[in-house]
């Protein structure tokens, strides 16, 4: 088999586990090993087997082209065909293909597969995880992915690498005594240039962000312990809602506290399912006083006019605001195209600087997922709820987006503070009565 012996486990505990996960760098073997030994079960028994990963423009995008190799140099007995291979004696079947195929899934006859190799499995996305793992249903099948992690979050890793029946190793080419001496050199010479590289391509960890993330991992979880005792004379709560519109999208909000004059802290959050306006503005209403809330938002671009209204018109309450999200001029920004992504950077420069704590882990992953992109004008703006969750899969970052709206209301705040603090100019006693008598 020539196998790392880090990865005997898979043979050893074969019977254990349903799923097993190979993640590690460049080099480390793990096609190979994977190759091999299901080569080596479909010589023993017969099987059904699938190789696939997201998506599979032709063969050669598969890995085919190592079982080919492989089958080739030991002269295994199975026969090769342009589109799958078939053992000679017992009829053991390996198929290839994409799991989406010009959008749709294309996992038909996954119901009789004994093995599926996902391979690339840093591609999947959780819409593929959701409609294919149901759907693969013997008892005894197994699930094996191989995968060079991406970002933190992939959807295979994030799912299945804490699983009890998941058996998960990480190899690198440092585990691999049969990395070739070249594989070795590129090791070295991608050091000498860039760590963060080498980190990533050859030792697997896992990207800070992706190009396009608007905000990074390490910015994320050092939210999570940013934490400021409460100061005398703050306490200011500043809370957004946003509201849903479409049939999985809950209602968010998401309250920060001033914990210091740059400090805040996200002390409350909050999703509900049901569309009812009227539940929503009762809810609205009930958080802001239960929570002791000194101003809100709502996003009135959608639905949520309805209840801002309701508050606004109907109770007379004017420390409930909307939130739009219009085009901004490029003369008026030059950086950011819309209202939305000024705020989201907002609440960027809060992370960088350590000047907020986030305590809702759900928040946390949302932000995660938010990408931008350039428009016309190369001005960054974010990627729109509608495009992430039609073409990316990703679920409506809703709490993110309550956080945004709430932060948007910071700079207000803070130039109330300002003025309220500033300090005037002393004037005389014998000028204040003169003032008082109407003398100049």
């Amino acid at each position: 088999m020539n196998l790392p012996a880090k990865l005997y486990p898979i043979i050893d505990s074969f019977d254990r586990y349903r799923y097993f996960l190979i993640d590690g760098g460049r080099g480390g073997g793990k096609s190979q090993a994977i190759a091999r030994w299901i080569l080596y079960l479909g010589d023993k028994r017969e099987l059904r087997v699938v190789c696939g990963r997201e998506i599979q423009k032709n063969i050669t995008e598969s890995v085919y082209t190592i079982m080919v190799d492989l089958i080739r140099q030991y002269k295994l007995p199975y026969q090769i065909f342009a589109t799958k291979i078939v053992h000679i004696h017992n009829c053991t079947e390996i198929n290839f293909r994409g799991f989406r195929e010009q959008g749709a899934f294309n996992i038909q006859g996954m119901e009789g597969i004994d093995i599926t190799w996902i391979d690339e499995a840093q591609a999947i996305t959780k819409q593929t995880l959701d409609v294919l793992i149901p759907t693969i249903r013997k008892d005894k099948a197994k699930i094996f992915f191989t995968m060079n992690r991406h970002v933190v979050d992939d959807p295979v890793f994030d799912k299945f690498a804490t699983r009890d029946d998941c058996l998960h190793i990480h190899l690198n080419y440092t585990d691999n005594p049969f990395c070739t001496h070249a594989l070795n050199k590129e090791a070295d010479e991608c050091r000498k240039v860039s760590i963060d590289d080498f980190n990533h391509i050859w030792l697997g960890s896992p990207l800070d962000k992706s190009e396009d993330s608007v905000y990074t991992y390490s910015e994320l979880q050092t939210a999570k312990i940013n934490k400021y005792p409460l100061r005398e004379g703050y306490g200011l709560r500043l809370a957004g809602f946003d509201i849903a519109r479409y049939g999985d999208d809950k209602c968010a909000c998401i309250i920060i506290q001033q914990m210091g004059a740059l400090r805040w802290e996200e002390v409350f959050s909050d999703q509900w399912g049901q569309k009812d306006l009227n539940y929503t503005t009762g809810r609205i209403l009930s958080i802001n006083n239960e929570q002791k809330v000194n101003r809100s938002i709502i996003d009135e671009d959608g639905i949520g006019s309805g209840p801002l209204d309701t508050l606004q018109k109907g109770r007379g309450l004017d420390n409930i605001i909307g939130f739009r999200n219009p085009s901004i001029g490029y003369q008026d920004n030059k950086d950011y195209a819309n209202n939305r992504t000024v705020n989201a950077y907002k609440l960027k420069k809060l992370l960088m600087n350590n000047h907020i704590c986030l305590n809702t882990d759900s928040l946390i992953k949302e932000l995660s997922t938010m990408r931008y992109t350039f428009d016309h004008q190369q001005r960054k703006i974010l990627i729109s709820k509608d495009i992430m969750r039609n073409k990316f899969q990703v679920k409506s970052p809703n709490q993110a987006d309550a956080l945004i709206m709430a932060v948007s209301l910071i700079d207000d705040e803070k130039a109330r503070q300002d003025v309220q603090y500033m300090r005037r100019p002393a004037v005389s006693k014998e000028e204040s009565l003169f003032g008082i008598a109407g003398v100049r």
